[in-house]
């Protein structure tokens, strides 16, 4: 029998389950389940936890094919001889000096910083607005406006002529009216 079913089996099951076994075995040994009846050992637990705690990875060498290593052994070393070029290393090491100059992450940390306090600020703190409300009534504008208390001298209205703008031909016309 060799079909699709028991190559998977042969190359994803068994060499994860049969060493998972010979733990699970070995373990069941050590609580002496094979000489008592009833133990506290519990051997679907165990195969659980064995199968579930991380193994240490299989080397990249076992992981890949031919072709993929190939391609790896190439990409690498023409990145490498690229990078040896006397215009590249020039091209970096001044990139190098750029950003211990520059500190561009230290920058960026100090910009946002601000704003970030600038809007703390805001949001914590809102300025009071220097708006007074004037109603255009001279009844309510004695009562809305935080002026001084009330004395007898603000209680007198100013003559209404004096509150209007009137063009110069108009003024001496109205000089002329009242006296």
């Amino acid at each position: 029998m060799s079909g699709p079913i028991s190559h998977y089996l042969e190359t994803n099951v068994y060499p994860v389950l049969v060493p998972g076994l010979e733990a699970l075995l070995e373990d069941a040994q050590n609580h002496d389940c094979f000489e008592r009846k009833i133990t506290k050992f519990n051997p679907c637990d165990f195969l659980t936890e064995w199968l579930y705690n991380p193994r240490p990875p299989l080397p990249l060498f076992l992981q890949l094919s031919e072709d993929q290593a190939a391609l790896l052994i190439q990409a690498f070393w023409r990145g490498y001889k690229v990078r040896v070029q006397p215009a590249v290393q020039e091209l970096r090491r001044w990139q190098k000096a750029l950003r211990e100059r520059k500190n561009i992450t230290k920058i960026v940390n100090q910009f946002w910083s601000q704003h970030e306090d600038r809007a703390r600020s805001v949001m914590t703190d809102p300025p009071q607005p220097d708006i007074q409300v004037l109603s255009p009534t001279p009844q309510g504008t004695a009562a809305h406006s935080p002026a001084a208390p009330m004395t007898p001298e603000a209680t007198e209205w100013p003559n209404p002529k004096f509150l209007t703008v009137m063009p110069p031909s108009l003024q001496s016309a109205a000089n002329l009216s009242d006296g």
